[in-house]
């Protein structure tokens, strides 16, 4: 998620810039012919279309660090991965085996996906809660 913190900062000081004629905006009047910012609705428009982008870029990246990288409530199972940006929710009966693959991954097998876990950062008595919880609510 840090490749899409960095553009969202990136987004962000472009927009920012100019709107409040930072160094940008003077280092483009010199190559392009500009007013100042607002007398152009779709400038305008575009600017604000980018400083939403890359807040939301921003607010998604730091959404992935707070948040848990294996939660499990009321019988659904919330995993962070690295194959999708937000956090993937699926049922517990899903879930046809739990896989360890090396040392730092883990390996969710659903009926209809396959997704992997980076589990580097989690400690063994956690994972290991989380596992027998699984294959015990799988059992019932």
């Amino acid at each position: 998620m840090l490749p899409t913190l960095l553009t969202g900062i990136f987004l962000t000081y472009i927009s920012i810039d100019n709107m409040l004629e930072g160094p940008l905006r003077i280092f483009l009047r010199e190559y392009i012919t500009l007013k100042e910012f607002g007398s152009n609705l779709r400038e305008e428009g575009l600017y604000y279309l980018i400083l939403g982008i890359g807040l939301f870029q921003i607010l998604l990246a730091i959404q992935s660090f707070i948040q848990p990288v294996i939660e499990i409530n009321n019988g659904r199972i919330a995993l962070r991965t690295r194959e999708k940006s937000l956090s993937v929710v699926r049922d517990i009966y899903e879930i046809k085996s739990v896989e360890k693959n090396g040392e730092d991954n883990l390996v969710f097998i659903f009926e209809d996906a396959t997704f992997n876990v980076l589990i580097k950062y989690i400690k063994d008595e956690e994972l290991a809660a989380v596992i027998n919880f699984i294959s015990e609510s799988k059992e019932i």
